[in-house]
């Protein structure tokens, strides 16, 4: 029997799209926030790594409190819809701030530019909340269908990869052409504002399907509904495990900067570019600007199809059978890489170093996935649990899980290049020049996308093996929970709380 379709294609496009743009934003804060900080404002890494980690520290309160006010929302737009309406406009403007250099508003000394940099972090970390919460939890109200959520939220993935191209792509340029400080506030004020338009799709282009009509929760019974999901519970720690997962992001503007020595080359018209030097010697056609880019597409290629084939492997795998297999895949691959070197093939070492990052790319495009389908079960589990469902906790702990992940992999990366003795750039009559990095540097460097990595997807396999929200068991809770909304539907007129799934199905 063909299950009904609850998603319309423009509900698709529209949710997609707007992942598209939101992501733009959050890479271009994840990829280039901690390199501005210690090469465009010139604060020590530790310094740079510390600030980060504080932040994320701040979000694991500050994510929660969202949720909570997400839970006992309820508007004529649903409990999620009306946030993703004013946010974007306070997103775009913490982002041109993050990415302004204090020495722009006459702040000069060190404790001025780490203090402002705090500031900035924190707001844009609090504005992006009030939208990521929300957005993601709508995955959850989408459709009450197990399958239909799954493809929804892979396509959105694939979305917010393709969107998070886009500023690894245009950003090295812009810095390149107008300075470090010049180039990440035209960057800022670029990305904030045309991805935080975009992400408004998101509200005008999708209606909520699941909704739990009650009277609001009060804050204990909401957290009483989040510590007692012992699944949820358990992913959050293999989650938190697997932050070095993300390192190859994290890192990799300094790995397209200095894994390798570049050659000047000057052309007829005057045009400075920088191009990466293979090994041997010889030029490549690669500058270095372009390197962060074709990294990051590497990375991509690895994930899309991976996303798109997370669909489909659950209809014959558990999640937890496919989080597993990706992992250890992950860490074979990462492992292989180390022993072959960035360095040791010649004119081949850069080619096989992109390789790998595609094979790499495969469980990142797998974790970025499975995270949204896991908080998804574990809000049904919740529900069935403690008959309330509290998507917006839920996800917050997911949104946690991405910022702190992020988090741990910065000050990981930070704390790298203080023991690799990472030699930042040096100002030269008003100018930022790059310095060279030794060898020993370039060697920690290519730590960072491998081995530590392989760390974090072994360690995350050990939480995840206690994960039993999965096979009979989900079976016969889903099952269960079907039965239990059937039967708050048909006593919705002498209860006080029901749960309402829209009658209207669309064309899948």
């Amino acid at each position: 029997m063909t299950e009904t379709k609850y998603i319309a294609k423009h509900e698709y496009a529209s949710f997609t799209v707007s992942a598209f743009g939101r992501s733009m934003i959050y890479t271009l804060m994840s990829t280039f926030a901690l390199i501005f900080f210690t090469d465009a404002v010139g604060i020590d890494p530790i310094q740079a790594g510390i600030l980060i980690l504080i932040a994320r520290i701040f979000d694991a309160f500050n994510d929660p409190v969202m949720g909570i006010v997400v839970d006992k929302t309820q508007t004529k737009w649903g409990k999620f819809r009306p946030y993703l309406l004013f946010s974007p406009a306070i997103i775009a403007v913490s982002t041109c701030l993050l990415f302004l250099s204090p020495k722009y508003l006459g702040i000069v000394s060190d404790a001025g530019k780490l203090v402002f940099c705090y500031f900035t972090y924190i707001l844009w970390g609090m504005c992006f909340t009030i939208q990521d919460v929300p957005f993601w939890s709508l995955s959850s109200a989408i459709s009450p269908n197990d399958g239909e959520r799954s493809a929804f939220i892979s396509i959105a993935r694939i979305g917010s990869t393709i969107g998070g191209i886009a500023p690894t792509l245009v950003v090295p340029m812009i810095t390149d052409s107008l300075g470090l400080e010049k180039g990440y506030l035209i960057a800022g004020i670029v990305f904030g504002c045309v991805g935080s338009a975009i992400s408004l799709l998101s509200f005008f282009g999708t209606k909520e399907k699941l909704i739990l009509k009650v009277e609001p929760k009060s804050i204990k019974e909401i957290f009483k509904g989040f510590v007692t999901n012992k699944p949820l519970l358990i992913f959050i720690l293999a989650a938190l495990l697997a932050s070095t997962v993300v390192m190859a992001q994290t890192s990799g503007t300094y790995i397209s900067k200095y894994l390798y020595d570049t050659e000047k080359v000057v052309s007829e018209s005057g045009v400075i570019s920088y191009y990466i030097m293979y090994p041997n010697g010889g030029r490549s056609f690669i500058t270095k600007g372009m390197f962060l880019t074709v990294m990051s597409v590497m990375i991509g290629i690895g994930m899309v199809p991976a996303m798109l084939l997370v669909p489909l492997a659950r209809k014959k795998f558990s999640l937890k059978q496919i989080y597993i297999a990706s992992m250890l895949f992950g860490v074979v691959a990462s492992v292989i890489l180390y022993f072959v070197g960035y360095d040791k093939l010649g004119v081949a070492s850069i080619f096989v170093l992109l390789f790998f990052l595609i094979l790499i790319g495969i469980p990142l495009g797998v974790f970025n996935c499975i995270t949204y389908n896991f908080v998804a079960d574990c809000t049904d589990y919740a529900e069935w649990k403690n008959g309330q469902r509290i998507e917006g906790v839920s996800f917050a702990a997911q949104t946690l899980i991405s910022k702190a992940s992020a988090g741990v992999a910065t000050l990981i990366t930070s704390v790298m290049l203080t023991i690799i003795k990472y030699q930042e750039p040096i100002e030269v009559d008003g100018i930022l020049v790059e310095q060279a990095q030794s060898a020993a540097t370039r060697d920690g460097m290519f730590l960072m996308i491998t081995l530590i990595p392989a760390a974090g997807m072994l360690l995350t396999c050990i939480p995840i093996l206690f994960f039993d929200y999965t096979g009979k068991k989900k079976e016969k809770i889903r099952a269960e929970l079907e039965q239990m909304r059937a039967e708050r539907m048909a006593k919705a007129s002498a209860q006080t709380e029901e749960i309402a799934v829209e009658s209207e199905s669309v064309e899948a």
